[in-house]
């Protein structure tokens, strides 16, 4: 059977939480409040699955509905009412809240989504003492998001490239349910280690300037195209660390094309890349030569440890590298 005990936990992650008579979800993120609603309906469906299940609003509570709902059932069965929009709780629910808390029915799981604020801080406070208590905090910085995602695809048992990390997260952007779906997808429609070049053929469009064309653009030379890209790149979200990380991926390709020294019809299977892939990057590596690739190489490594933290302008760091990059590049 679920358990129904009562647990005192706090900060309990949303990936975590177990069925118990009170969960409290808070915070402005609306796609944990809609993982964590999924999770606990999966989890006492698959125990009960007759058990009822009541969307409600806090915002337009009328005095008794919780003490009727969460009454014993004719046949015993597992209620669960999820009460929405708990940050404009009517003050019927603050009061019947409390009450119910007294002696909360365990048979009945009470989930709570607060929006966040203080409305309603006396029940919201008795709810963190007495159940599970999970917060949703809008994803900011990113290292959330590449948190995110790594735990995405750990959790699916599928490999991906840091650096398909990376350009998947800036495709994206920060919102947690569309970085969910995303990862969802390449799970779902590839097999094997997902590479930048698969995250590219899907979400490449998502962002007008991605830190690819940034790269394509100084690799062949095209400096003015290049700064330009990457300007516009940087005002669009597109993060330091990400165009680098681009730059350092494209850059190895041209190194392994100019080291393999086949005809330009082999180096796609001999590389493992699209017939595409290597069509573009053989015409890249005619404006290089070993020297000036190792170059650009050491060029590129420096302004992505610069953007991870070694120098106080990430932006200006990677135009630094856009610039010297492109000057590397022979013009023909």
């Amino acid at each position: 059977m679920a358990a129904t005990r009562r647990t005192k936990t706090s900060d309990t992650s949303w990936r975590n939480v177990m069925v118990s008579p009170l969960i409290l979800v808070q915070g402005s993120e609306e796609y944990i409040h809609s993982a964590v609603t999924e999770s606990v309906k999966s989890q006492l469906r698959k125990d009960e699955p007759d058990t009822e299940i009541h969307h409600l609003s806090a915002a337009e509570y009328q005095t008794g509905e919780l003490q009727v709902l969460a009454s014993p059932s004719l046949f015993g069965e597992k209620k669960l009412l999820v009460f929405a929009d708990m940050q404009k709780m009517t003050d019927a629910f603050l009061t019947d809240g409390l009450a119910y808390l007294q002696d909360p029915n365990p048979d009945v799981t009470f989930l709570g989504l607060h929006g966040g604020g203080t409305r309603g801080k006396r029940l919201l406070d008795a709810l963190k003492k007495t159940g599970q208590f999970v917060e949703a905090k809008p994803i900011k910085s990113d290292r959330d998001r590449m948190e995110f995602l790594q735990t995405e695809f750990r959790n699916a048992r599928r490999k991906i490239d840091p650096d398909a990390i990376r350009s998947l997260a800036d495709a994206i952007g920060q919102d947690l349910g569309e970085l969910a779906a995303a990862a969802s997808q390449l799970i779902a429609d590839t097999e094997g280690t997902i590479s930048v070049e698969i995250v590219e053929k899907y979400y490449g469009g998502r962002v007008q300037a991605t830190a690819f064309r940034v790269a394509d653009a100084a690799l062949d030379g095209q400096l003015g195209p290049a700064i330009a890209l990457l300007r516009h790149a940087l005002a669009t979200g597109v993060q330091p660390v990400a165009i680098s990380a681009s730059f350092a991926l494209k850059a190895r390709q041209v190194a392994r094309i100019i080291d393999a020294k086949m005809p330009g019809g082999q180096v796609a299977s001999a590389l493992g890349m699209a017939p595409w892939q290597a069509q573009r990057v053989t015409a890249t590596a005619r404006h290089w030569t070993p020297v000036n690739i190792a170059g650009a190489i050491e060029l590129i490594a420096r302004a992505d440890a610069e953007a991870k933290g070694q120098a106080r302008d990430a932006d200006f760091a990677v135009e630094r590298m856009v610039t010297k990059v492109a000057g590397l590049a022979k013009h023909r």
